[in-house]
């Protein structure tokens, strides 16, 4: 059993029922839980995934995001403490991560950079994407 942590693309597919990768979303959960593994959902993740249902819902003219209910089960996951805060430890992290970034020439953001950060520091495991990019990045460790 390992723990899985979630990327925003795996839960904004997960939430938003509309998005192109929500059958795959939920293929991955099905597939972490048949493994026995756990399902791990980042403080920073979650709010990337907020932020991205709060924009479709604004800018979708047709089918978008059911704001109201997603916001409800995030707040129940918050509620539940299944969410994982590492933000509280990014002062830290912060030159690393901005290393990480200049090292892939823009090719990661932030936050995969601080993904691929807290996987050499053993704070994760590996991690459900569906961003290629990140998946194949020297050192990054995708959960498959």
């Amino acid at each position: 059993m390992a723990d899985v942590v979630l990327d925003a693309n795996v839960l904004v597919g997960y939430f938003d029922q509309n998005d192109t990768l929500h059958r795959q979303s939920l293929d991955v959960m099905q597939k972490i839980k048949e493994a026995g593994d756990t399902p791990i959902m980042l403080d920073f993740l979650v709010a990337e995934t907020v932020s991205v249902i709060c924009r479709r819902t604004q800018q979708r003219r047709t089918n978008p995001p059911d704001l109201r209910t997603i916001v409800a089960d995030v707040k129940a996951i918050f509620d539940q403490g299944r969410i994982d805060f590492v933000t509280e430890n990014i002062e830290g992290r912060f030159g690393k991560v901005l290393d990480v970034i200049h090292g892939s020439n823009g090719a990661l953001n932030f936050h995969d950079a601080t993904l691929l950060v807290l996987q050499e520091e053993d704070a994760i495991g590996p991690v459900a994407t569906f961003d290629d990019a990140l998946a194949r990045f020297p050192g990054f460790q995708a959960w498959s």
